[in-house]
């Protein structure tokens, strides 16, 4: 798999700004699925249940997506085909990275790696801090020497640039594993959209997902998958708000800095929620859904957006009175929603 001669001088695959973007892990899988319509139903039938745990201080939260840990979400979605490769095998049998990245490029596969944002300029890690973070691969363009990359580059805003290939091939090939976790396990991935997939949309099934979020209950394979040991210190579905609660009242007594991340979870499964709702009106799959239902639960995404907002606000000036401000807003949104779903799964009346 030495150098090859390239007939094509540039070759972008398609993507869309992702739904959602917490994490890189649903935001470059989206990235893909995002642009290509008949892979909505398994988007908006998943993306429902979250979990988070209690001591967030020292854990984190995200989508539950009934998988071992060491599995990614694109693992269980049949829309993508996913290949792993070992970062030796990639720099043993390609000339570079580069030559690697073009070749799958062509053959309809994206890139997702681990690099060391050091040596990235678009990133505002540059030259600042030895960090690795995972990069998706697009595109590339021969003439210019670029790569057409996404990531969280700047302000923790995940977005869509470019890089040479002179400072991907040298951020890929530094002092990797030296400076924090790979959470890829060594390994490349590619993805590859599967235009054969057929999915069987449910909007039972996608109901019943949302009464098990509400009414808090513990994912199905929960304990087949996690091992059960976690359970007790972890919270599922709407009490989300009671973990986030705790966090910003503990934060506050310390005077010490937030993790905007989990905020920023609960205003995307917000706004999911919301195309979710918008796709089943749109496309007649519930009669128990008009707009006036979707109008009110955009009001309630927009509180979360403002949500994550007082929680940047309080990080930069650490006032007790915008915590306070944060609880209350906290509480609001789970009031609204709790109150919502509530009246409108007695509504459809599904089990």
């Amino acid at each position: 798999m030495k150098n090859t001669t390239q007939t094509l001088r540039s070759e972008i695959l398609p993507v869309r700004y992702p739904m959602i973007t917490t994490y890189t892990q649903h935001a470059h899988l989206l990235s893909i699925l995002t642009h290509y319509e008949c892979a909505h139903p398994w988007i908006f039938s998943n993306y429902i249940q979250l979990f988070i745990n209690k001591d967030y201080k020292h854990h984190w939260g995200d989508f539950y997506f009934p998988l071992a840990y060491e599995l990614r979400p694109s693992d269980g979605c049949k829309w993508i085909s996913t290949q792993k490769i070992h970062r030796d095998t990639v720099t043993t049998k390609w000339d570079s990275v580069i030559h690697f990245i073009i070749e799958n490029i062509n053959a309809n596969n994206y890139i997702h790696t681990m690099i060391n944002y050091f040596y990235v300029p678009l990133s505002d890690r540059y030259h600042r801090l030895q960090l690795h973070h995972d990069i998706f691969v697009y595109g590339y363009d021969l003439d210019r020497e670029i790569l057409y990359v996404s990531d969280f580059f700047k302000n923790g805003v995940y977005s869509q640039a470019e890089i040479s290939f002179a400072d991907f091939n040298l951020a890929f090939n530094t002092n990797h594993l030296t400076t924090n976790h790979d959470y890829l396990r060594e390994m490349v991935y590619l993805y590859k959209f599967n235009e054969q997939n057929q999915d069987n949309f449910s909007a039972d099934t996608l109901v019943n997902s949302i009464r098990n979020y509400f009414t808090k209950r513990t994912p199905e394979y929960w304990e087949m998958f996690n091992y059960g040991g976690d359970r007790d210190h972890l919270d599922f579905g709407m009490q989300i708000y009671t973990t986030l609660f705790n966090y910003v009242k503990e934060t506050a007594e310390h005077k010490a800095m937030l993790d905007i991340r989990p905020f920023h979870l609960l205003y995307d499964h917000k706004k999911i929620m919301t195309l979710r709702f918008k796709y089943l009106y749109d496309h007649r799959h519930l009669n128990q859904l008009n707009q006036e239902h979707i109008d009110e639960f955009t009001a309630i995404e927009l509180k979360a957006k403002i949500l994550v907002n007082v929680a940047m606000k309080y990080n930069l000036t650490r006032d007790t009175r915008i915590s306070k401000n944060l609880q209350t807003l906290i509480t609001n949104i789970e009031n609204e929603e709790s109150i919502f779903l509530e009246r409108w799964l007695n509504q459809v009346g599904i089990q």
